[in-house]
């Protein structure tokens, strides 16, 4: 299951859209920027740079933040991907 932490923004729906296309099980986390929870420290473990949206992939125990870096992980799983998750992770990676 991938667990999204959202907050209803342009970035945020990108991937909720995303999830539902590929009709992922997946579970919702709200973050309220208004209250500021982006800048807890539970938040920031997963997203550093407090910024959402950020993903929680419990199944393999991954942690995703940024909504293009999601959506190419979530891209590997809709039917007939043609992408090396691995290559397209390490090329990502800073």
């Amino acid at each position: 299951m991938i667990e999204l932490f959202y907050s209803p923004t342009p970035n945020g729906r990108k991937i909720s859209i995303m999830l539902e296309e590929i009709k992922f099980d997946y579970k919702i986390t709200k973050i309220d920027l208004s209250k500021g929870d982006q800048f807890s420290s539970d938040f920031r473990k997963i997203s550093p740079f407090s910024k959402i949206p950020a993903i929680i992939d419990h199944k393999n125990k991954i942690n995703l933040f940024q909504s293009g870096a999601i959506l190419i992980y979530l891209a590997d799983f809709g039917a007939h991907s043609p992408w090396n998750l691995n290559k397209i992770l390490e090329s990502c990676a800073f």
